[in-house]
């Protein structure tokens, strides 16, 4: 008897909450839609009552052949600013083909430096901020054809240990994808700074 009135008022449940399902999304609303104007300004009685029809101005035949002949000009005008625009356009994209370039060039030179620092063993008694500059000539597969000390750091530990590690590093793998012109400039002969942190 009990499972009969459970199934019985499971039943009645199921049945009424398919009515209210349905009549909530079967009926309309009998509301109007409220509709928002945009970009109108409604002026209200008293301002219509002052508000003037102003005539259309004459015009002056002499401003139209003015304005013939200024239309006349114009496109000299608008093709020089085209051309303008050409060498404008042309600028913009050597200055982002630059940019794109230093930035692979500082990707690859931060790496370079990164590996380095992990081929370095630490003299004794250095203190911080010492740096030595390095001037590295590269071949175009990236081995290091000859290093040259170019300015010292002022102690010869740390200028030897700094010079041991890019002897140890042999050659700049990462150049191997980059474009010729691109190595020439940078990488064929640079200046390398070692400033480990």
């Amino acid at each position: 008897m009990i499972r009969w009135l459970t199934a019985l008022f499971f039943s009645i449940a199921v049945h009424l909450g398919i009515l209210f399902g349905y009549s909530a999304f079967s009926l309309e609303s009998n509301e109007p839609l409220k509709r928002k104007i945009t970009n109108v300004n409604f002026l209200e009685s008293e301002i219509d009552e002052k508000v003037e029809i102003k005539k259309p101005k004459t015009t002056n035949p002499k401003k139209k052949t003015e304005k013939k002949d200024q239309a006349i000009k114009e496109p000299k005008e608008k093709i020089n600013e085209i051309e303008n625009l050409d060498e404008y356009l042309k600028e913009e994209e050597l200055k982002k083909e630059n940019d794109y370039k230093l930035g692979i060039v500082e990707q690859i030179s931060s790496k370079v430096i990164k590996d380095i620092e992990g081929l370095w063993v630490r003299p004794n008694n250095i203190s911080n901020g010492m740096f030595v500059d390095f001037n590295l000539k590269l071949n175009r597969i990236g081995i290091i054809e000859s290093i040259e000390l170019k300015k010292s750091s002022g102690n010869q530990t740390f200028d030897r240990a700094a010079l041991t590690a890019i002897r140890k590093y042999k050659q700049v793998k990462y150049i191997r994808n980059i474009d010729d012109e691109t190595f020439r400039t940078y990488f064929a002969d640079f200046t390398l700074r070692f400033k480990p942190e």
